[in-house]
């Protein structure tokens, strides 16, 4: 069992890359953004097994990071800082088997005046984000007027222990790729009237430290401040709960999806909930008249960095487009839509084939999600009892140094009627109590917690919802327990009820065995001059764990 780093999958990935002939024409223009894929930082560590590729790789980069102890600028120096700002600029990234190219509209960015006397440029290579590579501070010289220039290469991240830097690319002598610019490292921006605007022509990509293209570039930079806010629900607003379904297959226009959302009344205003996983309680707000419920195009949910993108709800009309074996909803742009209210008075919904779009920026498809024809019906939030969990023993993955457990959390009551999967939680069991996961192991995680929300995905995705099986899996550090289980949680109508504990023994040893195994005693970390520290810092550290029994484990991490 092995999670890969950028770089084992860049390097299986390169024959194929080189064979197809890298040409700017035979990239795939994507219809939206990336989602970002998994965390990659410190993976090889974790899944090295013999003396195969993924050992030899780790060797090379242990050695290669002792060499050059450099690290990327996590935190900028003290200044004047610009977060979250609308950028815009054309983009290769790599995808799963290809490269692709992008129109990057409303994604996210940042600028840092310092008080050093040097301006910082946030996270540059807009598409890093889907390999889990960071958003590091650019270095800038301030220079005459407003020009300022960013002199290159500079380090962008370190992954699995490995530095990777941002150059200035140039396309080889058959334009077939890009490698390092041998003339000119410096690439110039504009920053006025607080807006960053790319002054030259230049391509800025990843490189590794043999300077070889890691297929991500960057040109045609601006980053501006986005005026947009998210809407708040105004005080004393009614809640009401409600199913919504909706049409997202191009194929079948009568097969639909579901989830539920929250409303909330306030006067002649309606604010609905849920329109995206990575912004839950980001609102839309409906005007309700004349039996109809009328939403406006173009509202603002907020920054998702899953996406690394301002994320906006669109109105339009869809249609079906057909490109070779593919299908997907196209969509003619309306200042809103309506949604005639029922009979009942109980739901409203919209005909085919009027819609929302959830995007990335306001001004390009880039789709994240399809809502077609939405409908909405009332729902009853009622106390229940959540069906238990599907997990066996063929569910826990064995590997070096973690354990992978692959369970299944029903959405369904005892009865199978259908849960609100926004209510609906589930705890780990470690031998007899229930399982805490803390930063100090499991880094994807910001706070202590015991009570996991059924959609609940860290960003280092140690803990993984899988959107095609419905399984969830959990790459599990702390591997001394006898048994484990997997118990679901369900608050509803007020109430808290729960499923039985669902427990399965340990594969990797027998009972009489478990000492072999002991619990974790403590968790230290210091700096690579063998200082303590609270915790992982920027750049590597080292990583000690202190087993009950006094065995002592250590090894390097890398944030």
């Amino acid at each position: 069992m092995k999670k890969f780093t950028f770089l084992s999958l860049a390097v299986a990935m390169a024959a194929t890359m080189s064979a197809s002939g890298m040409m700017q024409g035979n990239v795939t223009r994507l219809q939206g953004p990336m989602k970002k894929q998994c965390s990659l930082r410190e993976r090889i560590s974790k899944s090295v097994e013999g003396d195969g590729l993924q050992a030899k790789i780790a060797g090379k980069r242990a050695v290669r990071t002792a060499d050059t102890g450099e690290s990327p600028v996590s935190n900028p120096p003290a200044g004047t800082v610009f977060e979250n700002m609308y950028v815009t600029s054309q983009a290769y990234g790599l995808g799963w088997g290809d490269i692709y190219y992008e129109d990057v509209d409303g994604g996210l960015g940042g600028v840092d005046v310092a008080n050093d006397g040097f301006v910082y440029v946030q996270g540059p290579l807009s598409q890093a984000y889907v390999w889990g590579l960071g958003k590091p501070w650019i270095k800038c010289e301030k220079q005459t007027g407003d020009t300022i220039v960013m002199h290159l290469p500079q380090v962008y991240c370190i992954d699995g222990g490995d530095p990777y830097y941002l150059y200035r690319m140039a396309f080889d002598e058959e334009n077939s790729t890009f490698v390092t610019d041998s003339v000119n490292q410096d690439v110039k921006f504009v920053w006025k009237d607080n807006t960053l605007t790319q002054a030259d022509d230049a391509v800025m990509g990843l490189c590794d430290a043999t300077a070889s293209w890691f297929y991500m570039a960057d040109w045609n930079i601006s980053y501006k401040v986005n005026t947009d806010v998210p809407l708040t629900v105004p005080e004393g607003a009614t809640k009401s709960l409600y199913k919504m379904t909706f049409n997202n297959e191009p194929k079948d226009l009568t097969a639909t999806s579901s989830t539920m959302v929250n409303a909330f009344a306030a006067g002649s205003d309606l604010y609905i909930d849920h329109m995206e996983d990575g912004l839950a309680d980001a609102v839309i707000k409906c005007s309700v008249s004349n039996g109809k419920v009328t939403v406006p195009t173009r509202q603002y949910l907020g920054a998702d960095e899953n996406y690394n993108s301002h994320v906006y709800v669109l109105t339009g009309d869809a249609f079906v487009q057909t490109q070779g074996e593919s299908s997907y909803f196209n969509y003619e742009a309306k200042p809103s839509i309506e949604m005639p209210i029922s009979e009942s008075g109980n739901g409203f919904a919209a005909a085919y084939p009027a819609s929302f779009i959830v995007n990335a920026g306001p001004n390009s498809l880039y789709i994240i999600a399809d809502i077609v024809a939405p409908s909405f019906e009332q729902m009853e939030d009622n106390p229940m009892t959540p069906a238990d969990p599907e997990f066996t023993s063929d569910d826990i993955r064995v590997s070096t140094n973690f354990h992978v457990l692959k369970f299944l959390i029903p959405t369904v009551d005892v009865e199978g009627k259908e849960l609100n999967i926004n209510n609906l939680y589930y705890n780990i069991y470690y031998n007899d109590a229930p399982y805490q996961f803390t930063p100090e192991l499991f880094i994807g995680f910001t706070e202590p917690m015991t009570d996991l929300p059924y959609s609940f995905v860290d960003s280092y995705y140690d803990v993984y919802l899988s959107s095609s099986t419905g399984k969830h899996s959990i790459y599990f550090y702390d591997m001394g327990y006898s048994k484990v289980g997997v118990q679901s949680i369900y608050r509803g109508g007020g109430e808290e009820h729960r499923s039985n504990v669902v427990w399965v023994n340990n594969p990797a040893t027998s009972i009489a065995d478990v000492a072999a195994s002991p619990a974790v005693k403590s968790v230290d970390y210091f700096n690579l001059a063998g200082q303590r520290i609270s915790e992982p810092a920027a750049g590597v550290c080292i990583k000690r764990v202190v087993y009950a029994d006094g065995t002592i484990q250590a090894e390097k991490v890398v944030k």
